[in-house]
């Protein structure tokens, strides 16, 4: 049986589309078989310009506050049709919503988050003295060892003799 360009289409769109239902749910509903499906896939989806939609995971920021807004501003009724089109369950809705939330929320701190950043900052600034101490140190031994190797050479050194 020959199937119309349109027919091809709209089953490659069906496709793109089918959200959650399976390849073999959406077989069965065209009537036509998984490898022919495949071969209109790879006809017609440049040619209409459709591409996959994005797993949940993988979407960016911007694409979830779009499918969050949108979503809100449905009929309760038409929610469950929006998520099936978008490959979307309610769970990615919530969980979206919760962290731009948390994002946007002002961060409060507590007693004692102010208590340990103080002690840090004075363990930080502890260690820095002990590093200059070190450092001068250091900076003292090094220049009195140059010291002893030029009076070494002008003099000789102990062991000469």
């Amino acid at each position: 049986m020959r199937h119309s360009v349109e027919f091809k289409r709209s089953a490659v769109e069906k496709y793109f589309r089918k959200g959650n239902r399976s390849v073999e749910d959406l077989v069965r509903e065209l009537g036509v078989s998984r490898a022919t499906l495949y071969l209109w896939r790879g006809e017609y989806a440049n040619v209409i310009n459709m591409k996959k939609p994005t797993q949940p995971q993988s979407r960016t920021v911007k694409e979830k506050l779009k499918a969050i807004m949108e979503y809100e501003v449905l009929p309760e009724e038409n929610r469950g049709e929006y998520l099936r089109l978008n490959g979307l369950h309610k769970e990615h809705i919530i969980e979206w919503r919760e962290q731009i939330e948390a994002a946007l929320s002002p961060q409060k701190t507590s007693q004692d988050e102010r208590k340990r950043r103080s002690t840090d900052l004075k363990k930080v600034k502890d260690l820095e003295k002990e590093l200059r101490r070190k450092d001068k140190a250091l900076a003292e031994v090094s220049a009195l060892l140059v010291l002893k190797k030029k009076a070494d050479l002008i003099w000789g050194s102990v062991e000469d003799e």
